[in-house]
């Protein structure tokens, strides 16, 4: 994996190096992402949001490759509860993550006109997971007096966690540029597994939506 990040850095930065016509584009926007563990029938849906930046080099009349470095942020919560009329039993888990991806992406432009035009966008995506920790509270009630604690678990940790710090993801989109306003949805679906447990595994599917400025 850091082979091919190594690769991918080193190619960008010789389009970089060897190229005139480029845009600078930074954006940022909302992000949805919903993970499907094998053997179970839910779902598990994320929100957050993305802020970066790409560099989009055009090679040839209407072609270009952008790549570029993005921050991602996504966060998902859970409740459950039971209890009587003497008792009360309540639990809450909350996950956060924290990635930085590295996106790679082939984009064609169809012009309109006036400075305006729509585009068709494709290629992978490389993460590397900085943080993701979940939260557990949990509170018992009973007879008028509440008692709590809270459970902090690193889900990169090499020993108790699960999760996959690096991953690869496909994916494409639309969008559409008015003069330096860029309009955009995305769509990215993950290559590796998300977990690291040998009976399971987790894909995700992840949209976005945002808007860039060309500088």
């Amino acid at each position: 994996m850091k082979k091919i990040i190594i690769g991918v850095l080193s190619a960008a930065l010789f389009l970089i190096g060897t190229q005139s016509h480029a845009q600078v584009l930074a954006g940022a926007g909302y992000l949805f992402a919903s993970d499907k563990t094998s053997g179970f029938d839910e779902t598990t849906p994320y929100h957050g949001f993305y802020i970066g930046a790409s560099y989009n080099i055009h090679l040839v009349k209407g072609l270009s490759v952008a790549p570029g470095l993005y921050a991602n942020f996504l966060a998902h919560s859970e409740s459950a509860g039971a209890g009587s009329a003497k008792a009360n039993l309540f639990l809450m888990g909350t996950t956060r993550e924290f990635a930085l991806n590295l996106p790679v992406k082939l984009r064609y432009s169809f012009p309109l006109g006036n400075d305006r035009n729509i585009f068709a966008f494709a290629g992978p995506v490389f993460q590397l997971g900085l943080t993701n920790k979940t939260t557990v509270n949990g509170s018992v009630s009973f007879m008028g007096r509440t008692y709590g604690d809270g459970t902090k678990v690193d889900n990169y940790d090499s020993k108790n966690g699960t999760a996959n710090r690096f991953n690869i993801y496909l994916g494409g989109g639309v969008g559409l540029q008015l003069g330096d306003i860029i309009f955009l949805v995305g769509y990215d679906h993950n290559l590796l597994d998300l977990d690291r447990l040998e009976n399971y595994k987790t894909n995700r599917n992840q949209i976005k939506v945002g808007i860039s400025l060309d500088f």
